[in-house]
C-alpha cells in the first residue's frame, strides 16, 4: 500500500554519493516497521480499535487474543503508529513480500534515482522539512504540500482525468461501488487530452498502454473476474496518497472507501473541469491550497526569490552548482505558502518563479544562468557567481 511516510522512510536510508542496493535498504524498512515494540497503557484503546477494524487479517488474531485475555503485548511499530486516531487513514501497513513497495514509490516520486538508489534534491529537500523518522507515517503541512506537487508532476495528467469525473457535489464519496467505473472514466478522459493526441512515440506507448488498461478492466467487471484488478494496485494507492496530500480525506480512516474531496480538493477539481491538460493544476496549485482566497503574486521580484533561496539552497545545489528548477520553484513557493499570514499577502506560483529566474537570465546583467536541453526546456539554473 503506497504511504508517503514509507517513501520518505526508504529515502532516508540512501545517500546522495554513494550508491546502495535495493535488497539493503528494503531490509532495513523492514526492520524498522516490523520491530517489535510495546504497546502502551496511553495507546492501548486506539490499538484496540486498530486490530477490531481488521477481521479478515490472520496475522492480526493473536494480538486479539491477548487483548481479550488482558494480557501485556508487543506489536509491529508500523502497526502501533498507524492506530495513532490523528492520522487521517490507518490503513498501509506493508506486509511480507512487499516492503519493496516503499522504495518503488520513492522512485516513483523521483525522490532517489532508480538503479543505484541515489537520493536526488526532491528527496534532501522532502526529508528536511520536519518529517520525523520515529514516526514516518504523521506528515507536517509542509510535507503534504511537497507531496501534492511531487503528485502532480509525475502523475498529473491522470489526477486532472480522474478528478474531473467526480461530481460538483460535496456530499459526494468515493466507495466500493462506484470506483471502478470512475478510473475507467479517468483513464477514457486522459485519451481525449490534446497532448495525448499528438504523434509523439511516447505518446502512442502511453495510448496503447491506456487501451490495455481499458480493456482489461471492462473485461474483469463484465465477467466479474478479480486477477489483478487495477482498481487494486492502481487506484487505491494513488487515493491513498492523495489522503496524504489534503486533496482527500475518508469518512472511515481504517477502510478503503468513503473518500470525498476536502477544500483543496474541490477547488482543483473546478479547474479541472474547464481545462484540456493537467498542467492546469500545476499552474495553480497554491491558489487551490489557500482557503482565504489570497491573490497570486504575478511578477516575483529577484530579491525575494534569493532571499529565501539561501533557506532551501542546501538541500537543492547540486555538485556543479546547478539547482533543479521545479524543485527549487516549488521550495520557494511553499515557504512563501507557509508565511502567507492575511489576505493582502501574495502568493507565488511555479510558473511565475520560473518566469522571473528567465528573465534574471535574459536581463543586460543576468543574475542567473540556465541549463535548457535539447527540446529547450529549462531544467536547472546557477546563480551568477555562486560556486
Amino acid at each position: 500500500m503506497m504511504r508517503y511516510g514509507t517513501a520518505l522512510l526508504a529515502s532516508s536510508f540512501t545517500n546522495q554519493g554513494r550508491p546502495s542496493y535495493s535488497e539493503d535498504i528494503c531490509k532495513r524498512v523492514s526492520a524498522f516497521l516490523t520491530e517489535q515494540c510495546d504497546v502502551s497503557e496511553e495507546n492501548l484503546e486506539s490499538f484496540r480499535a486498530y486490530l477490531y477494524k481488521k477481521p479478515g487479517s490472520r496475522r492480526y488474531s493473536p494480538l486479539r487474543r491477548k487483548l481479550e485475555k488482558r494480557q501485556a503485548i508487543k506489536a509491529d511499530r508500523q502497526d502501533i503508529l498507524l492506530s495513532d486516531v490523528r492520522l487521517p487513514s490507518s490503513v498501509g501497513a506493508l506486509t511480507q513480500d512487499y516492503y519493496d513497495d516503499a522504495l518503488s514509490l520513492a522512485h516513483m516520486l523521483k525522490l532517489v534515482r532508480k538503479g543505484q538508489n541515489l537520493l536526488l534534491s526532491r528527496g534532501r529537500l522532502s526529508l528536511s522539512t520536519g518529517w520525523n523518522l520515529g514516526d514516518p507515517f504523521f506528515l507536517d503541512n509542509r510535507s503534504a504540500l511537497y507531496l501534492g506537487l511531487w503528485l502532480l508532476d509525475v502523475d498529473c495528467d491522470w489526477l486532472w482525468g480522474f478528478l474531473s469525473q467526480l461530481p460538483d457535489d460535496p456530499r459526494f464519496e468515493i466507495t466500493a461501488e462506484n470506483r471502478v467505473e470512475l478510473l475507467l472514466g479517468s483513464w477514457r478522459k486522459i485519451l481525449t487530452a490534446r497532448q495525448l493526441r499528438s504523434g509523439r512515440p511516447q505518446n502512442a506507448r502511453a495510448r496503447t498502454r491506456l487501451n490495455e488498461l481499458v480493456k482489461i478492466t471492462e473485461r474483469n467487471v463484465r465477467e466479474k473476474l478479480n486477477l489483478g484488478q487495477p482498481w487494486s494496485w492502481f487506484l487505491i494507492p494513488r487515493l491513498e496518497l492523495m489522503v496524504d496530500a489534503g486533496i482527500l480525506q475518508k469518512k472511515e480512516r481504517h477502510g478503503l472507501s468513503g473518500y470525498s474531496l476536502t477544500g483543496t480538493g474541490r477547488r482543483m477539481r473546478l479547474i479541472c473541469s474547464v481545462s484540456e491538460s493537467g498542467g492546469a493544476l500545476l499552474r495553480n496549485y497554491f491558489r487551490c491550497r489557500d482557503s482565504d482566497d489570497c491573490r497570486v503574486e504575478e511578477s516575483v521580484e529577484w530579491a525575494a526569490l534569493e532571499l529565501k533561496l539561501g533557506d532551501v539552497a542546501s538541500e537543492l545545489k547540486t555538485s556543479v552548482g546547478y539547482f533543479p528548477i521545479f524543485e527549487t520553484a516549488s521550495a520557494l513557493c511553499v515557504s512563501q505558502f507557509l508565511e502567507v499570514r492575511s489576505p493582502t499577502d501574495r502568493l507565488w506560483e511555479i510558473e511565475s518563479v520560473k518566469r522571473r529566474l528567465w528573465e534574471e537570465s535574459k536581463s543586460s546583467s543576468p543574475r542567473v544562468r540556465l541549463a535548457i536541453d535539447r527540446q529547450g526546456q529549462i531544467y536547472a539554473f546557477k546563480v551568477v557567481g555562486s560556486r
